[in-house]
């Protein structure tokens, strides 16, 4: 067995990858936008890893071998601080600080991946439910 078969690993990598993303993004704000010319390429990493591991963790879920329970509400809660504190930031310290457009699609795509996620989530239980009862 392949060891990016199993959800841990995409799990570990997208961990890891959230919290270098939102450091990178925090230090790029500091910095005013010194670092604005890799955002991009932390983004899509980041964006393909987080794909992987939601993709493998809700196939997983529908074919009944997904058990163990990592909510994403975590996720939705460290980046809603992020960005709230950077918007807060640049409110208060004025024009010079700008946060990226790469933060702000990051932040919608994690809440779409959620949302996502939890309407799958929701329409599974229902189907066990039917044929639990049936």
């Amino acid at each position: 067995m392949s060891v990016f078969r199993d959800e841990k690993i995409w799990r570990l990598l997208t961990n890891f990858w959230t919290v270098v993303l939102l450091l990178f993004l925090i230090a790029d704000f500091a910095t005013q936008g010194n670092y604005e010319f890799i955002g991009a390429s932390f983004s899509v990493i980041y964006v393909g890893i987080l794909g992987l591991y939601v993709g493998t963790k809700e196939f997983d879920r529908w074919y009944e071998l997904h058990d163990s329970r990592h909510p994403g509400e975590i996720f939705i809660t460290m980046w809603t601080v992020v960005v709230f504190l950077m918007l807060a930031a640049q409110f208060l310290l004025g024009k010079g600080y700008k946060m990226s457009q790469e933060a702000i699609a990051d932040y919608i795509m994690v809440l779409s991946v959620f949302a996502l996620t939890q309407k799958s989530k929701k329409l599974h239980h229902k189907r066990r439910v039917r044929r639990e009862e049936a």
